[in-house]
């Protein structure tokens, strides 16, 4: 096991080195440096990202750190909430469809996923706005709270710094924080939705075959207390690596979606500084985003690996 976690460790780190280097090769070329020593280059940059230092932004004049720091704890809050609501919506239904198997609930849930993977995120996060924004006027339209109230950030997750004020509003602020956070979480959990009830209808499926589920079976247990009980425990775990992945593609939509619904997120500032030709925005947001990916990935991987007893068994057997 030692190994296996030294292994992820070394991928971990060499995934790294790698998107720096792009990241450096990119702006050097770009920038077309007087010193042509590359190497010598890319190494006072390393420290200098070591060190916290993205450098400055063009349009503000501001270390680029600090924007990070700012914009990504509402990127972070927007992207937990969407993938909160892809596990409570995506296991149920997965778990259906694979105890469906071949029936019309299986098929419906089947062809949802697939509307609802080849959905854009930009189109329906604009009709959903002007559902329940606008004709119905039951959700906020955009940002991430009322401008009635004043919540001094302290965390930048507005959810949470709402509940900390000493505002004699406090529980009225955070409603409406959750409020605002309802459309674009909806919205931004739609494709890892989709993923989530096909990783889990198909390792569900895998665990049903096994004997020990027909073995409970035979000693008058319930379908349902089987599935849930034996089958669903086992089939989480074989599910959780390619669920990690899920956070990338949660990041890149919720630059769309940060747009749509103006959520001052870091995929909203990584877009404006595009706009801008903020090349240290840029980078710093790109390196972000991508380190935040990679990071999330081989973590879920290694999770799996821990609390997942065939796994560990496999990863021994093939060390030998």
């Amino acid at each position: 096991m030692l190994i296996y976690l030294l292994r992820r460790l070394n991928l971990l780190i060499s995934t790294l080195v790698l998107l720096t280097l792009i990241a450096y090769g990119l702006e050097f070329r770009l920038l077309q440096q007087g010193d042509n020593d590359f190497w010598h280059g890319y190494w006072r940059f390393l420290q200098a990202l070591m060190a916290g230092d993205f450098g400055i932004s063009s349009a503000t004049g501001l270390p680029v750190l600090g924007a990070l720091g700012q914009y990504f704890p509402a990127t972070l809050e927007l992207c937990l909430a969407a993938f909160i609501i892809s596990l409570a919506v995506g296991v149920p239904l997965g778990t259906l469809a694979a105890i469906r198997q071949g029936r019309w609930q299986d098929t419906l849930i089947m062809t949802g996923t697939l509307v609802g993977y080849s959905v854009p995120v930009f189109w329906l996060g604009l009709l959903l706005v002007m559902l329940f924004s606008l004709h119905l006027g039951w959700l906020p339209v955009s940002g991430q709270l009322s401008l009635l109230y004043e919540i001094r950030p302290v965390t930048g997750i507005m959810t949470i710094d709402t509940l900390l004020t000493e505002h004699p509003h406090r529980w009225e602020s955070f409603l409406n924080a959750l409020r605002h956070l309802v459309l674009p979480a909806l919205v931004l959990s739609i494709v890892p939705t989709t993923e989530v009830i096909r990783q889990i209808r198909s390792a569900l499926l895998e665990v049903l075959k096994q004997n020990y589920i027909r073995a409970a079976l035979t000693k008058g247990f319930s379908d349902t207390h089987v599935v849930l009980r034996h089958g669903l425990r086992n089939a989480f775990p074989m599910a959780i690596p390619t669920l990690g992945l899920q956070f990338g593609t949660v990041l890149t939509s919720a630059m769309m979606t940060e747009i749509v619904f103006d959520w001052p997120g870091l995929g909203r500032w990584l877009v404006t500084s595009i706009s801008l030709q903020d090349y240290a925005a840029i980078k710093g947001g790109t390196l972000a985003i991508a380190t935040f990916t990679i990071v999330a990935s081989v973590g879920m991987d290694i999770l799996s690996t821990l609390i997942y007893p065939s796994r560990r068994k496999a990863i021994y057997a093939s060390q030998g």
